[in-house]
């Protein structure tokens, strides 16, 4: 991938220059079931001789931790159930240190749980349950308003009711704070949602799945991502796993690799590159997103070396270290 064409005197998008270094995700939280196994069954077979553990996980949960460990003052917005799984939640958020003054428990409903198979090469498949996470409805958002407009980055994803993805990209936008929006799991988005977004973060299918578009190549991926561009969204980091990371933007384009890993376990791998992201941004502002790229790709690196979702996660001086 040329990185020719990218200009890195160019202005960043919308201006956007921040300082205060808080962060706010809005997403979901699940119990995460993961099942590591030799290979990954096909339909009708039976694979036998994994190892069973369960966790926090969810795409909101595992980028509020990543941020957070990340050394940003990260807020989190989600819902639980009332259930057991959801005492054992809060219990992990405490052991981390992320604040839960922005977690919602709603009555007789279940916490969110993924049923995740992970084989011998740390590649996963997964099963969803949104349970309480289709709580976090726009009303319920609007009650926690003062959580999101106080901060400089907020980051979304899309394991939430897409009416409260587009609620909140809306105040977002106008309250002038960059909005970060991974958009998995994959699916399209409202076409009015595109102008709100300051850096929009899908990996090769998401793209794919948002643009119609073929992304087997990076002629593609840049056709794709200029696709976006063209709809209101001021620049798209594509992730591309073991090939790294594109960055497209007005002034062009830029390739990142990726940093060698013994991989174990795929699963966090997005949410740890999309909160670190969110953290050097809310530091920094869009004018250091090449750095944040670097960074994020390099806590990935080690995300992807540990098995789990939010206990694979590194902190801040592992990723200095390397």
């Amino acid at each position: 991938m040329d990185g020719s064409r990218y200009t890195h005197d160019s202005p960043p998008p919308q201006g956007l220059v921040v300082s205060n270094n808080k962060v706010t995700v809005i997403g979901s939280t699940n119990w995460d079931i993961c099942l590591y196994l030799p290979s990954l069954p096909t339909p009708g077979e039976t694979v036998g001789g994994g190892d069973l553990k369960s966790n926090l996980g969810g795409k909101g949960a595992n980028q509020a931790a990543a941020a957070h460990l990340a050394g940003a003052e990260t807020t989190f917005i989600s819902c639980l159930g009332d259930d057991g799984s959801s005492a054992d939640i809060l219990a992990q958020f405490e052991t981390l240190g992320l604040p839960a003054h922005g977690i919602t428990r709603i009555p007789s409903t279940p916490t969110g749980t993924a049923c995740i198979f992970i084989d011998a090469n740390g590649e996963n498949c997964i099963g969803l349950t949104a349970g309480a996470n289709s709580a976090l409805t726009p009303a319920l958002l609007d009650e926690k308003s003062g959580l999101l407009t106080s901060a400089d980055v907020v980051a979304l994803q899309l394991e939430i009711p897409m009416e409260t993805v587009l609620h909140a990209a809306t105040l977002a936008s106008a309250q002038g704070q960059l909005l970060i929006l991974n958009p998995a799991p994959a699916q399209s988005l409202p076409e009015e949602i595109y102008q709100h977004i300051t850096l929009l973060t899908p990996n090769r299918g998401e793209l794919a799945t948002l643009t119609g578009m073929p992304t087997a190549n990076a002629t593609e991926i840049l056709a794709a991502a200029s696709a976006l561009l063209a709809k209101g969204v001021s620049a798209v980091v594509v992730t591309l796993g073991g090939e790294g990371a594109m960055l497209v933007t007005a002034g062009g384009e830029k390739h990142f690799p990726a940093q060698s890993a013994d991989v174990v376990d795929t699963t966090a791998a997005g949410d740890c590159f999309n909160g670190y992201l969110a953290a050097h941004l809310a530091a920094h502002g869009m004018a250091d997103i090449e750095h944040a790229i670097t960074i994020a790709i390099a806590a990935s690196a080690i995300a992807v070396s540990r098995p789990g979702a939010v206990v694979s996660l590194p902190r801040a001086e592992e990723v200095t270290a390397q």
